[in-house]
């Protein structure tokens, strides 16, 4: 899988999100792809920092989550559901599932 994700880095407009979205759901393979939303829920929740680099969160779920990649799937999939629609820009924290146990860190 490293080999892979290196070949579509090198394409220029490919960044980290993009190859590992086309890993993961294209290729099906086990790799956690992180993106804004992932980002900003974590933050507010009080996981990691604002400034947080790609690879450190990816580490972060790739260490502490079994390698499987239907997991991986619904896990981002709820992640962007939940930040769509509550966790936005503009917070809808009144109606949250984790409004009680989320730092509110805007």
């Amino acid at each position: 899988m490293d080999k892979l994700r290196i070949e579509f880095l090198s394409v220029n407009g490919i960044g980290p999100e993009t190859a590992d979205s086309i890993l993961l759901y294209a290729f099906e393979k086990p790799i956690f792809v992180i993106d804004a939303y992932t980002k900003r829920l974590f933050y507010r929740y009080g996981i990691i920092g604002k400034d947080v680099k790609y690879e450190d969160l990816q580490e972060i779920f790739m260490q502490h989550l079994k390698a499987d990649t239907q997991m991986f799937n619904e896990y981002h999939a709820l992640i962007v559901k939940l930040a769509k629609e509550h966790c936005r820009s503009r917070p809808l924290c009144e109606k949250c599932p984790l409004e009680d146990t989320c730092r509110k860190r805007f």
